[in-house]
């Protein structure tokens, strides 16, 4: 696998001017497959007032010009992300879903729903979820289980010899 860093982040007013409509958008129809209502997308995007979430949603689904700020967009992405690594890891929006509301005992959650970190309403609770799921993808971030427990590096000796 060749993995990359991604590119630094292009947060001149023009090139968020062109990814600010397009993802609100895509995030508005991430939230009925999460089943998730204004409150928690005021939330998942940094709890913007009521009247500035409107204008934001009224301006997007008008295929309007608009800027978000960066941490917004970040905020944005980081959703994106987990949809799809949830798409990925799960195979359907129904199972991703069960996922984020359901409880999990690894960290960072420690016996809470991804769901409820992403919704704490601070950027790194989003950005754990995301990473969590991104580790996951690559094979990481899991405590060995009953098989792999008492699981002993080969050596030499275990070589068949031909």
């Amino acid at each position: 696998m060749n993995w990359k860093p991604p590119a630094p982040i292009d947060a001149s007013p023009e090139n968020r001017a062109r990814v600010s409509g397009p993802g609100l958008r895509t995030l508005f129809n991430v939230a009925p497959v999460w089943k998730l209502d204004v409150a928690e997308i005021r939330t998942l995007l940094g709890m913007p007032t009521s009247d500035e979430f409107q204008t934001w949603s009224d301006t997007a689904r008008a295929d309007e010009p608009l800027t978000l700020e960066t941490d917004v967009l970040l905020r944005i992405s980081a959703v994106l992300g987990i949809y799809k690594f949830l798409r990925l890891l799960e195979g359907t929006n129904d199972e991703g879903s069960k996922r984020l509301r359901g409880i999990n005992r690894e960290n960072p959650f420690n016996g809470k729903a991804p769901m409820e970190l992403m919704l704490s309403g601070f950027e790194p609770g989003l950005m754990d979820v995301r990473g969590y799921l991104l580790a996951k993808e690559y094979g990481g971030g899991t405590a060995p289980n009953e098989v792999d427990r008492n699981f002993k590096p080969y050596t030499d000796a275990n070589l068949i010899r031909i």
